[in-house]
């Protein structure tokens, strides 16, 4: 038996230790990852990544293509510069993103690259003097077929920055390095790592689990109006759900800019305190909180079947973006209504903007929400990079507006006793912590029928075709209506729509908007 090095052994006890402390599971492949910025002024990190107890005699590694949350594909590979294998394998790079090495069974299999940056968007990595934003599947590579396997990520610290905020599970850290683990692949590559001389907001706690809003040139503002807040804001979107899976949430705030994505226990914002100068500016950014936030419940835990396990080369195409996304963009507003942040008549405003956005695009009479959701990946998220704009809408825009009318065609149906909330618990508690899968458009419309008991016909139609909307009936169901007047603008006239209450609702009217905005 040969003998072990005093401090080799003392490090493997360690890793186990913490390993078994943290509850990660231990697999026979290791993937162990080291970040590095040498030079912070080019805009470029060092990645250097080794692989033990693969048993095969050819390994394949893939960079991913895109970022869940971004159903865009990225092509990450093409920032990848100096790749190198360090060990005595050959490489096979004639793919785009992928690297393919032979005479690799049982041997320690080291490489090296560097990313090169040149973009600050929260989709991409970006790396210069002030900060590190580092997206993991801009970053990795992972072994094809997406084994089970034990990951370690060792980030060495540089240019004097002592902060790193991540969701990652922390088990090692000092002036020089941290060292984080995980066991899981997808968890992994959803945990981006914001390093540097970061701003610490007050952390806040909601049954015992804390949040944290840590962030890069924050700015001057209120923080403990803003987390105040936030915790408000939070405590009404784990009440709707009755149930918190995660140990720890972080806000991550990448700096200014625009665009947010979510992750199961963190989100990266655009982010900075001229944001909140002026009321209006002001609840727009806390509505863009809520809506990253809540995203950890609908889309990375309430998922259509497809968004999962991913499909990190290919995408992972769903028709139901419109529930990840557009519903989100609903509940965001109103828990920030129901938290008391935002006032009815600010909320109301909202609302009457998306529906004024969206009843004057020209796309309203030709796509679907099922459609838009599906073409996001060459028409962008807002519809508008295909190749006819006019022909296409926005699930951020439509999906909203059908998931209020929804709400209130639930409410109608049973009297008020039941609404799109009720859909959403049941979703997470039957499909997520029940079954451990998404669900699919006929479970989604399976679920509304069992809530509300009834078909729900017309509300589909405004999911499967382009039926015009009837905001007459369904926002007449809580007392409120449709007001339109015609501004002139520079190149046509505009038709603005405002949701006001009806003069002399009925008691019946009245229970549901108030039932709805939370002030019952």
């Amino acid at each position: 038996m040969k003998s072990i090095n005093p401090t080799t052994f003392l490090s493997i006890c360690f890793l186990l230790s913490t390993l078994s402390i943290f509850g990660q599971k231990s697999y026979p492949v290791q993937c162990h990852y080291t970040i590095s910025i040498p030079d912070p002024e080019s805009h470029t990190y060092h990645v250097k990544m080794e692989v033990t107890g693969w048993t095969e005699d050819e390994l394949t590694l893939h960079l991913p293509n895109w970022m869940p949350g971004y159903y865009q594909m990225m092509d990450y590979y093409k920032g990848v510069k100096n790749f190198k294998v360090l060990s005595e394998q050959s490489v096979d790079d004639t793919q785009p993103a992928t690297w393919i090495l032979t005479n690799v069974q049982g041997k320690t299999i080291t490489l090296s690259y560097d990313v090169h940056t040149d973009r600050k968007f929260v989709a991409n990595s970006y790396v210069d003097n002030d900060r590190a934003y580092i997206v993991p599947v801009n970053s990795f590579l992972y072994i094809d077929g997406k084994p089970r396997v034990s990951i370690e990520l060792t980030i060495e610290k540089s240019n004097d920055w002592s902060d790193i905020a991540t969701g990652l599970q922390l088990i090692f850290e000092n002036d020089k390095q941290a060292v984080f683990t995980s066991d899981d692949l997808d968890f992994f590559l959803d945990a981006p790592l914001l390093m540097g001389n970061l701003t610490k907001l007050s952390n806040f706690n909601i049954d015992d689990i804390s949040h944290r809003f840590w962030g890069f040139n924050m700015g001057k503002f209120d923080e403990n109006k803003l987390i105040g807040d936030l915790h408000a804001i939070v405590k009404e979107a784990t009440e709707l759900i009755g149930h918190i899976p995660y140990k720890e949430y972080t806000f991550i705030g990448i700096g200014p800019g625009r665009g947010g994505i979510e992750h199961l226990n963190s989100t990266t914002v655009s982010f900075e305190g001229s944001q909140l100068d002026s009321r209006n500016n002001y609840i727009q950014m806390v509505d863009f909180l809520s809506h990253e936030y809540f995203h950890h419940y609908n889309v990375k835990r309430i998922r259509p079947f497809e968004l999962g396990p991913f499909d990190y080369q290919n995408g992972s195409k769903t028709t139901q973006l419109w529930i990840s996304e557009g519903l989100t963009s609903y509940y965001a507003s109103l828990m920030v209504k129901r938290a008391g942040v935002s006032t009815t008549d600010e909320f109301l405003k909202g609302i009457s903007e998306v529906i004024t956005q969206f009843e004057n695009g020209p796309g309203k009479r030709y796509q679907s929400l099922i459609e838009s959701s599906f073409e996001t990946w060459h028409e962008g998220p807002f519809g508008k990079s295909g190749q006819d704009p006019n022909k296409s809408i926005s699930y951020y825009v439509k999906g909203p507006i059908v998931g209020l009318l929804m709400d209130f065609g639930i409410r109608q149906a049973t009297n008020n006793e039941k609404s799109l909330d009720d859909v959403m618990r049941v979703l997470y508690h039957k499909y997520y912590l029940g079954l451990d899968r998404g669900f699919t458009d006929a479970e989604f419309r399976e679920v509304c029928t069992a809530i509300s008991g009834v078909t729900l016909t017309e509300l589909f139609q405004y999911v499967y075709t382009a039926k015009p909307l009837d905001y007459d009936t369904f926002l007449g169901y809580a007392g409120l209506q449709i007001i339109k007047s015609e501004v002139n603008g520079d190149e046509k006239p505009t038709t603005m729509y405002s949701v006001v209450p009806i003069e002399n609702p009925t008691a019946d009217q009245k229970a549901i908007l108030n039932s709805w905005l939370g002030e019952n």
